[in-house]
């Protein structure tokens, strides 16, 4: 059994952008999965690539713009070295750094939860709260997976 780091993304002040906080939140206070460590952040930074180096399997949510289907999955490829910049990153490019530097890319996974209101504030829409509940148990499903395999 391997273990599996599950990334949650967003801006709180944007409304439903900060959905992805929601899911760890879900995610910290459900029933522990064993070998699942939850993360939450603003955005993908180049310091994590050493943390994906070190598990089987990552999983990464974030809002997307959209009203349906309330969660969409799609597995993740390393891409081309990103360029040091001191920004966050695309998923691509961290799975991309944590090859470069660490000969490591575990299997990876984006799970995106429906966001479709992204203005000022930090509440979230009924429809990013309910995509929030069904992201968790499709992580859970992912993860099971992956432990399996």
């Amino acid at each position: 059994m391997g273990t599996t780091l599950v990334i949650c993304i967003g801006n709180l002040a944007r409304g439903d952008d900060g959905v992805g906080h929601e899911v760890a939140r879900l995610m910290r206070e459900s029933e522990p999965v064993p070998d699942v460590v939850v993360l939450s952040a603003t955005d993908l930074d180049v310091a994590m690539a050493e943390d994906v180096a070190a598990v089987d399997a990552l999983v990464i949510v974030d809002a997307v713009r959209r009203g349906e289907p309330p969660v969409d999955v799609r597995a993740l490829h390393a891409g081309p070295a990103p360029r040091p910049t001191g920004h966050g990153i695309d998923p691509a490019s961290l799975l991309a750094m944590s090859v470069a530097l660490w000969g490591r890319c575990p299997r990876a996974f984006a799970v995106t939860v429906a966001a479709p209101e992204m203005g000022h504030g930090e509440r979230l829409s009924a429809t990013a709260t309910s995509a929030a509940l069904e992201a968790v148990s499709v992580i859970r499903r992912i993860v099971g997976q992956a432990q399996t395999s």
